[in-house]
């Protein structure tokens, strides 16, 4: 297992080179299932290879599709069974949502109608896929920009019951939850506040985008810049309300050169350093 006060970065197209070539100081790298399934051959998948054999690793899913109504992909989720052999520090986590329909893939995470019916298929299906690889999965809370009239339970509440009916965990991205309160015109920490202290295991902290659309401004989860000053004191008052766990930077789009990145990285180290002195 990781240490529960680590950081990380995220490893992707945009950065990998990089990351490749200076080979800097990380408490462990995140790595997409979904990128050694599909990019088998190539510079890309060589350095992945090598950069998931050199470094810890976390394993961060965006096409398991949980919430779907097609079946579980079993035979991507024997791989993930597979890395999690060969990686036992590595944990698996994807995200509450459904992103495909018979078999075809969106580029969007989409929330979902949050009823007592859905919650049950959830626990199900969360369940499934643990028996297949064989250890708890991490989930983590979505972006969204819409709520659905039918839902009867708030986000929040979902996830809560999720986690305790089926076992998982949640893989707190502090982002998603700020940029939905600002979108939904709640407070943060009143909405972090009602989540169970005892389910969190990791966090996410990446920059979202302020953009002016139709109906106003609107913040979207793009990871294409710093994380947001009020989102680093959410993940402060995160950790004194769930603990230290191993915490991830994200920045995928409009990727600066690396040293930039590991600024924010080291930020997280700073906030995780009392929790490791103490």
């Amino acid at each position: 297992m990781l240490a529960r006060a680590s950081s990380g970065l995220n490893v992707c197209h945009e950065n990998a080179a990089e990351v490749f070539e200076q080979r800097p100081e990380l408490d462990f790298i995140q790595v997409h299932p979904e990128h050694i399934i599909q990019e088998k051959g190539g510079v890309y998948s060589s350095q992945l290879n090598e950069l998931r054999n050199h470094y810890n690793i976390t394993l961060h899913g965006f096409g398991l599709s949980i919430g779907s109504t097609a079946p579980l992909d079993k035979d991507y989720l024997l791989v993930v069974k597979q890395l999690l052999r060969e990686h036992p520090e590595a944990v698996f986590s994807d995200h509450v949502s459904w992103s495909s329909v018979s078999h075809h893939h969106f580029h969007d995470l989409i929330p979902l109608i949050q009823t007592e019916e859905t919650l049950d298929y959830m626990v199900e299906r969360v369940s499934e896929a643990q028996d297949i690889i064989g250890a708890q999965i991490l989930l983590e809370n979505i972006s969204s920009y819409m709520r659905f009239k039918q839902s009867e339970l708030s986000e929040i509440e979902f996830i809560n019951e999720l986690t305790r009916r089926s076992g998982c965990f949640v893989l707190l991205d502090v982002n998603n939850i700020w940029a939905n309160a600002m979108n939904f015109q709640e407070d943060p920490l009143q909405v972090l506040s009602q989540l169970r202290p005892d389910s969190v295991r990791g966090y996410h902290l990446a920059g979202c985008t302020l953009e002016t659309k139709g109906a106003g401004d609107v913040y979207i989860d793009y990871h294409g810049e710093a994380v947001h000053e009020p989102v680093w004191e959410l993940y402060r008052q995160s950790l004194e309300m769930f603990g230290a766990w191993p915490t991830l930077l994200e920045w995928e789009n409009n990727v600066p050169p690396l040293s930039r990145t590991l600024e924010e990285v080291e930020k997280i180290s700073q906030c995780l350093l009392p929790y490791i002195q103490g």
